[in-house]
């Protein structure tokens, strides 16, 4: 008698254990969600490069504003100044007062690899879902994603790209087939004020 109570107990205790574990589980829904919340993110970055043909690492560091409809401005400060601006259908690179502009009709690959990195800082997860295979772990508070390319192109390129964050993001990790990784930290990040100023909006007027 006193087996069966137990074996009762056990199994009702696991019962509730289950359903609490997927009632409180942090899903790759609620991460967009999450991510989505701020339409807008000013911070500033650092990235680090290493490649397997230099016996260095390559730093850079700068500041960075997305805005999900609009773009992202990425200003590199260091070691040299370089300005990008990244939009839906645009590109523009500016470096010592010249700038380069190219679309999506000059250069198909690049604005595929562009929207990627788009869809990558804004959480959209269901255009990463097209190409990766996602696995996340961890809470709103602190999660780690995990994306594995399902097929060309991506997968000529990227090994796997792993994201950590928990409001923001926070550190991206891009690692190539080819050994090369890069490494992107993200802090300061802000969500105010939430609108752009009026020299942002000319930034994604080109």
């Amino acid at each position: 008698m006193g087996n069966r109570v137990n074996r009762k107990t056990a199994w009702i205790a696991a019962f509730f254990l289950l359903f609490s574990v997927n009632s409180f589980a942090f899903s790759v829904d609620d991460l967009q969600q999450q991510l989505s919340q701020s339409t807008l993110v000013r911070g500033e970055f650092s990235q680090v490069r290493t490649m397997q043909m230099f016996n260095h690492p390559l730093s850079t560091s700068g500041t960075f504003l997305l805005e999900h409809d609009k773009g992202l401005l990425w200003q590199q400060n260091t070691p040299f100044p370089i300005y990008l601006t990244l939009t839906k259908n645009k590109l523009r690179q500016s470096i010592n007062g010249e700038s380069q502009v190219m679309n999506d009709s000059e250069n198909p690959m690049a604005f595929y690899f562009t929207r990627l990195f788009l869809s990558l800082f804004k959480g959209d997860t269901k255009a990463i879902q097209e190409n990766f295979t996602m696995t996340l772990t961890g809470s709103k508070e602190g999660w780690i994603l995990l994306l594995t390319p399902k097929s060309a192109p991506i997968n000529s390129v990227f090994e796997t790209i792993k994201i950590e964050g928990g409001v923001y993001l926070n550190r991206v990790v891009l690692r190539e087939v080819r050994g090369d990784v890069t490494e992107m930290i993200f802090s300061n990040q802000s969500s105010t004020p939430s609108v752009l100023t009026e020299e942002e909006l000319r930034a994604f007027t080109f």
